[in-house]
């Protein structure tokens, strides 16, 4: 199953599309060889060569925090590592540094946020490529340590086209999040098979999330669809579609949480298909569950 997600946007959207592959040719279709704009990923290659010109990869930091981090779990966590002075635990140090900085410009406009990161990022990205070359030659090849640097100085030069443009962000953990509530799902059709049927869950994925991402009630939302569409003549029409999309004003209030909701609503856990009193009951109860992920 794959997940085209768009960035940061007054009208987000999810787009799921099962395929039996995962070759590079899929998100090549996708995005079409006049597409340009920043494609932010994980480390997977075929992302790195789609041959298309207009686009710009950046590299998810959060990818490569996550090998130095498992490496430092697994030896016994950060109290063990700091006595041994472990190359893991100061690469996983480094690049918390740089996300705090980070975090610091969330509520910027776009260019005073590439302006800031310019100054006070940058150097904090090149310190670490420069560490990484030097640390590289002194562990033992083809160990976890070894391929985490590798991993992190090959896809550098991607992790720091962040800083073209204050839009982007260093991670693509909102494409993480959107997907979730499938590869939690996927557990229950184990042994559902039929490529139909997985066409059928991406549509009806792609429906439940991006009116999630729009703050709508997704129950309400799917049932004004259901009742509206098949008795509307005219939907054959070129743009007809588009009153039904999340956003569009024709969407009814009773289908629209409130901005307070919708942003509460945003970081519970999915439950796609919830009636309005059922939603609300987990708000009333969500500010724990949140603490105790954090």
């Amino acid at each position: 199953m794959w997940l085209f997600r768009s960035g940061p946007h007054e009208t987000p959207n999810c787009i799921f599309e099962y395929h039996p592959t995962r070759s590079g040719d899929v998100p090549r279709a996708f995005l079409g060889e006049d597409w340009s704009g920043y494609l932010t990923t994980d480390g997977y290659e075929p992302y790195f060569n789609l041959g298309i010109e207009g686009v710009t990869n950046t590299a998810c930091l959060v990818h490569v925090r996550r090998k130095f981090a498992e490496i430092v779990k697994v030896a016994g966590g950060d109290a063990v590592c700091e006595g041994a002075d472990s190359v893991a635990l100061e690469a996983r140090r480094r690049i918390d540094r740089m996300f705090r900085i980070d975090s610091k410009f969330d509520e910027m406009d776009p260019e005073a946020r590439r302006k800031a990161r310019e100054k006070k990022l940058r150097p904090h990205m090149k310190s670490f490529k420069a560490w990484a070359e030097a640390a590289v030659a002194k562990v033992v090849p083809k160990m976890p340590l070894h391929d985490a640097l590798l991993y992190a100085l090959k896809y550098w030069p991607y992790v720091m086209n962040v800083l073209k443009d204050g839009r982007l962000g260093l991670d693509n953990n909102i494409s993480e999040r959107a997907v979730k509530a499938f590869v939690i799902g996927r557990k229950n059709w184990l042994f559902s098979d039929t490529t139909r049927g997985a066409d059928a869950s991406a549509a009806i994925y792609s429906i439940v999330v991006t009116a999630k991402l729009n703050g709508l009630n997704q129950r309400a939302y799917l049932e004004w669809l259901l009742t509206e569409m098949p008795n509307d003549d005219g939907l054959g029409e070129p743009g007809r579609i588009d009153r039904y999309l999340p956003w569009s004003e024709d969407v009814p209030a009773n289908c629209r949480l409130s901005a307070e909701r919708a942003e509460e609503a945003a970081e519970m856990p999915d439950e796609p298909i919830v009636d309005a009193e059922t939603l609300e009951a987990a708000l009333e109860s969500s500010n724990s569950f949140t603490t105790a992920v954090q």
